[in-house]
């Protein structure tokens, strides 16, 4: 088995495992159905408590202080990884320790500021990234790690932006330089992250996008969102379909976010010069490149390893300042109105297994949001 099988916003978290541990040492719980997310307050949280097991929705009652540097924030919406949904299967390559909230990308509202914060104040919406404890009512998070959104966008919107979509504008700006004009073939393009690179190459680098999805309801959301072509892996063979609509040329960038027999396929329509991005596997199978059609083409094949954590092999730890640069301009991008965000569906908190299943069942797409309602 592959230690990598996924998409990035799949792999988020090199530092859960102590994130849980902290978590766990300010936390108390009682099971309950009642809502409540004042500050030094009991609030709910949706728990993993066995592997494999549904998540069961506790009161927390939190008696951390906050730190200089720090924020509380009452969670409106939270967006789903499938990462939160390995990770509850222990199924991920990081296992928190047991009890844990999963969750990570949050948006909300402050409701209390550390002592040497002077960039937020009470009342500013938020998003932000946590390490873990985002299917809750309230969590911490550092200023470092949160940016103020327009009270236009909805809170589901905000919750599911960042992952996705600092990823692909990272992959097409620093990895693969793209170019307006350029033609982009974009796999699992009705997923978080396929729709993203979909949105921005299509409307933000002036790309020629072609989508490829497993449904003509899934490959006709990518045309909404911008692509001018759209294959439907499942009827059309993804080589034929794009040496057809480029005139045999290939395709100068591919977004490739599936692995194993995608992959291959992508290479072998990239064009003369062409850059295919590798993403993500969430085929579950890891390609093997045949080098000598990189070398009788003179394509590079590039990988991005974008991740939230200071892993050694991300962005995050080697270039922070750039990593930071890529989530920085999709928030900016969001609030001039250039992008937009699929939310595919919303769960209320204690709906959250449901979600969960939505999502295993391959019924979702865009990025699904639980909101604290």
């Amino acid at each position: 088995m592959p230690k990598f099988v996924s998409p990035p916003e799949r792999l988020l978290r090199s530092a859960a495992s102590h994130a849980s541990k902290l978590s766990s040492s300010y936390l108390q719980t009682t099971n309950t159905g009642a809502s409540s997310a004042s500050t030094g307050a009991a609030y709910r949280a949706a728990f993993c408590a066995q592997t494999n097991k549904p998540l069961v929705i506790k009161k927390v009652y939190d008696t951390k202080q906050l730190g200089p540097s720090e924020l509380r924030i009452r969670i409106r919406a939270c967006a789903i990884n499938f990462a939160d949904i390995l990770m509850c299967q222990g199924a991920y390559q990081e296992k928190p320790n047991l009890p844990f909230i999963p969750g990570t990308e949050i948006a909300g509202d402050i409701i209390e500021i550390g002592s040497n914060v002077t960039t937020f104040k009470k009342g500013d919406k938020v998003l932000a990234l946590v390490n873990l404890h985002g299917f809750a009512e309230q969590c911490i998070t550092d200023v470092d790690a949160t940016w103020k959104i327009p009270n236009t966008v909805s809170y589901a919107t905000a919750a599911t932006l960042v992952v996705s979509y600092a990823t692909a504008y990272m992959a097409f700006d620093r990895r693969a330089e793209l170019k307006k004009g350029e033609t982009v073939l974009v796999t699992a393009a009705a997923g978080g992250t396929g729709l993203a690179a979909v949105d921005l190459g299509a409307n933000v680098f002036g790309a020629n996008v072609i989508g490829a999805a497993g449904s003509a309801e899934k490959t006709a959301l990518a045309k909404v969102k911008g692509a001018m072509h759209a294959i439907n892996y499942r009827e059309q063979d993804i080589k034929t379909e794009v040496l057809s609509i480029t005139k045999r040329k290939g395709v100068d960038v591919v977004f490739d976010a599936v692995g194993g027999d995608t992959f291959e396929k992508c290479l072998r329509c990239t064009g003369f010069g062409g850059r295919l991005l590798t993403i993500g596997y969430a085929s579950g199978s890891i390609p093997k490149i045949p080098a000598n059609i990189l070398l009788v083409k003179n394509i590079s094949a590039v990988g991005l390893y974008w991740v939230r954590e200071e892993d050694q092999g991300s962005y995050r730890f080697k270039d922070p300042k750039l990593y930071k640069h890529s989530i920085d301009s999709v928030v900016r991008l969001l609030g001039e109105g250039k992008i937009h965000p699929h939310v595919g569906a919303s769960f209320p908190l204690n709906k959250i297994n449901e979600a969960f299943q939505f999502i295993k069942d391959r019924k979702s797409t865009g990025k699904i949001a639980i909101t604290m309602d």
